[in-house]
């Protein structure tokens, strides 16, 4: 009986930890608000309480969120060095990461973005809505505005991101969320933090 009640117990809690996606099982830190984050070189101090996955979106980058990764996604890239991928590879032979090079102009950055981004979500819906001049850290890079839908989800979801190349090095931020409601009503916060950015 008392066994019975463990393989009963193990199964409960296993259909518990399979109902929980990846980036839940892997654990949070509170950033609070006015408190600097290091991520590399780049530091941005927030302006209302976040919480950073321990899960890397790539290897020089942190993901964080307000509200949960399906409402809202900050994402920061630092010193990207040329040959590397902005994002973690998901599959190397079928569909590999694009690789950043330091000679790269505007247009190629926009490029890698939209590419990058495609591979790291399986997107086949993407639209870039605007490319202009825009700083990150206190260096001219640009900013690109884009809308998307994940496969299987009708939810319009919109981003913003900016990148930049700085001694040679690319450096980055992305956010993104659902058109309604989340996106506007972060975006304000979003482009103040990363107006902040230093590096």
């Amino acid at each position: 009986m008392r066994l019975r009640s463990r393989r009963i117990g193990a199964l409960i809690g296993f259909v518990a930890l399979a109902g929980v996606s990846g980036p839940a099982l892997a654990g949070w830190k509170l950033i609070p608000a006015g408190k600097p984050l290091a991520v590399d070189a780049v530091t941005i101090t927030p302006k209302s309480d976040w919480n950073r996955a321990s899960a890397r979106p790539g290897k020089r980058a942190v993901a964080l969120t307000h509200d949960g990764f399906d409402l809202d996604r900050l994402e920061i890239f630092s010193g990207i060095g040329s040959g590397e991928p902005l994002y973690r590879e998901r599959s190397r032979r079928r569909n590999p990461m694009p690789k950043f090079r330091s000679g790269m102009l505007p247009t190629d950055l926009a490029d890698l973005f939209e590419r990058s981004f495609r591979v790291a979500n399986n997107l086949t819906d993407f639209t870039v809505e605007s490319v202009t001049p825009a700083d990150f850290g206190g260096h001219r890079g640009i900013a690109l505005r884009y809308s998307f839908s994940l496969p299987e989800d009708r939810l319009v979801r919109q981003g913003v991101a900016r990148l930049v190349i700085v001694r040679g090095k690319l450096y980055a931020a992305n956010f993104h969320a659902p058109r309604l409601h989340y996106f506007p009503s972060r975006l304000a916060e979003v482009q103040a933090t990363l107006d902040g950015a230093r590096f």
